[in-house]
């Protein structure tokens, strides 16, 4: 048995029913085991640091093998090879696969800010929205100028009511962390998004906080 099926037979025999029913449930991108991701982590800790492995997991279309993928990476995402990491824009990839693939390894490579305006240049939705998240992960370091914060604000404003729904969500989210961290643009950026309003009527569970910008932005500044 090879290394790479070796692994797919351990994910394989991690499965859970109720995973996979969450998953049946939410129409999660097939194929998958349904495994919960704490058992991916576990078999992970096998294999760690091992990027020879991230190519032949993504490979596999498999959504828990691509999880495990980025479990292997990321710990050092800046030596993942560039051609692995173009191989990763899929259109048929879960769009929950490519959200962590840019949380845990796009964000925290030196070149986070390449990949941001490679993706915004893409005509798919489902890659416009990682670049408007990795949009937001910069603005959320504290590091721009008023002339970038200015200008993201107004693409902002003119697009976010009709934006793809995919792109919608990291767009808001860009937003959201402007105002809270540039106290200067908290009020416009509150302005914003009450003049906008998208998701101002969403239904959101006790305990939970309104993705509604200005409700959002609130919550984050109480915590601070």
């Amino acid at each position: 048995m090879t290394e790479l099926n070796n692994i797919l037979t351990q994910l394989e025999a991690a499965s859970h029913a109720g995973t996979l029913k969450r998953y049946e449930k939410i129409g999660e991108t097939k194929p998958y085991y349904g495994v919960p991701m704490g058992a991916i982590s576990g078999i992970a800790k096998s294999y760690k640091n091992r990027l020879d492995l991230f190519a032949p997991l993504w490979q596999t279309g498999i959504l828990e093998a691509q999880y495990l993928a980025i479990q292997l990476a990321k710990t050092k995402p800046n030596q993942l090879p560039l051609e692995d990491l173009e191989n990763c824009f899929d259109e048929e990839v879960s769009v929950n696969v490519l959200d962590k693939l840019a949380s845990i390894i796009l964000s925290k490579r030196k070149d986070s800010r390449d990949w941001e305006e490679i993706l915004l240049a893409k005509d798919e939705a489902i890659f416009n929205r990682l670049g408007w998240f990795l949009r937001a992960k910069y603005f959320a370091g504290k590091s721009a100028s008023n002339q970038e914060i200015e200008e993201t604000l107004d693409q902002i404003r003119q697009h976010l009511q009709t934006a793809d729904p995919q792109v919608q969500w990291t767009m808001n989210q860009c937003l959201v962390e402007i105002a809270v961290a540039y106290p200067d643009y908290l009020e416009q950026g509150l302005a914003i998004g009450q003049e906008l309003a998208v998701y101002s009527d969403m239904k959101v569970p006790k305990g939970c906080t309104s993705a509604y910008a200005p409700d959002w932005i609130e919550a984050l500044l109480r915590r601070k």
